[in-house]
Parts: C-alpha cells; sequence; structure tokens
C-alpha cells in the first residue's frame, strides 16, 4: 500500500485510540513487528496551534517513530488549515483529519462525526487544507451519522478527486458509537465508490 506516494511496510495501520496511542506505545508496537502505519491520538487544532502541553505531548514524536500521521480535528477550517500549517513548520509528514469521532463535546462544535453531514462543506474544507501544505493528507470516518444518512462512499469518491492520500472507514455510524457489529457491506461500498485510493477498514 502506498499513501502519498510513500510505500508502507505493511498494511497494518495503528488506529487513532484516545488515552492510548501515546508516543511509548507507538514505538514499543513497532518494536513488535508488522505496524505499516500509526496515528497519533485526535488533536484539537486549535490548541496545537497555541500549543497547549496536552496537544504539544500528543504529537511527541522520535526518528523510530515512524511512518507517523497526525490526527487533528476541529469544526472550523481556518483551526484545520493553521495547524496543517503548524504540522508542516515542526517536520511532521502527514496529516489525518478526524471526521469519525462520536463524542458529543467534539460533535458540538461541529468536528468529528458531524462533519459527514453536509458532504459539500466537508470536501471544501479537506480541500482547503489540503491546498494549504505539501504534506499527504488523509481523512479517518464512519458510514454516516446514523443508518438514513449514510455519506461513507459519496465522502469518500469527492475526497478522492480533491486528492486525498486514504480514507480510513469505521464501519460503525456516529449512532452506534461503539457498539453494534461492524457493516463490512457498507465498508464495500467505500471501496466500491472510489478508483485508486487506498480504503483502510476500521472498527
Amino acid at each position: 500500500i502506498v499513501i502519498g506516494g510513500r510505500p508502507l511496510p505493511t498494511r497494518f495501520f495503528l488506529a487513532p485510540l484516545a488515552g492510548y496511542t501515546h508516543l511509548a506505545f507507538r514505538v514499543m508496537l513497532r518494536r513488535l513487528g508488522g505496524l505499516g502505519m500509526a496515528t497519533t491520538d485526535l488533536v484539537q487544532a486549535q490548541m496545537l496551534v497555541s500549543g497547549t502541553r496536552k496537544s504539544l505531548e500528543l504529537v511527541e514524536t522520535t526518528p523510530e517513530d515512524r511512518p507517523l500521521t497526525v490526527q487533528i480535528y476541529s469544526g472550523i477550517t481556518e483551526h484545520l488549515v493553521k495547524a496543517a500549517h503548524w504540522l508542516q513548520a515542526h517536520g511532521y509528514e502527514a496529516i489525518d483529519i478526524n471526521m469519525g469521532c462520536p463524542m458529543a463535546k467534539v460533535n458540538g462544535s461541529g468536528g468529528g462525526a458531524r462533519l459527514m453531514c453536509d458532504t459539500s462543506a466537508a470536501t471544501e474544507m479537506v480541500g482547503r487544507v489540503i491546498e494549504a501544505v505539501d504534506l499527504p493528507v488523509t481523512v479517518k470516518m464512519r458510514l454516516g451519522w446514523n443508518d438514513q444518512l449514510i455519506s461513507a462512499p459519496q465522502l469518500a469518491a469527492a475526497f478522492e478527486k480533491i486528492g486525498v492520500a486514504a480514507v480510513t472507514v469505521h464501519g460503525r455510524t456516529r449512532q452506534q458509537g461503539f457498539h453494534g457489529t461492524v457493516n463490512r457491506d457498507a465498508i464495500r461500498e467505500t471501496v466500491n465508490a472510489v478508483r485508486t485510493m487506498p480504503i483502510i477498514a476500521n472498527g
């Protein structure tokens, strides 16, 4: 699998798990072997630019911790763009935009899975980030907001057209949270909606 022109050693990815995917955990898994790409815990874009202690701890890394993508979230495009600029200026090599978090606090500010409710706005937002930096930009999302609003296939197709490097799909809706069965058929529909962009199954 190739993301942003970079061949990865395996097709297995470490998902961004809140409270778990800190530097020590990522390095431990890399030393065990088999990891193709790791992602940081999700980082609030504005907090990253402000340089808060927590945000800097979440993006802490070492040369051994590669390949790595930093996951950022916000409901405000300018905050994501500024965070992308910050990451490029500080030598990071890839950016992941969170559109999958189901937490009320994140969704209430317009971020996470809430972004999937407006396909056009989400595509425009991601496009602005892609235009702002020279780094590969990926997206992590769910199948949709609920069973009546499954937008992952449509979004994936739109993201491929604007140059998103890869999309990770959590096989549940926002309404499901972390409960219920992963919908593999819906993940397959998302895969079939794109031509060559890598789709990573999650959940």
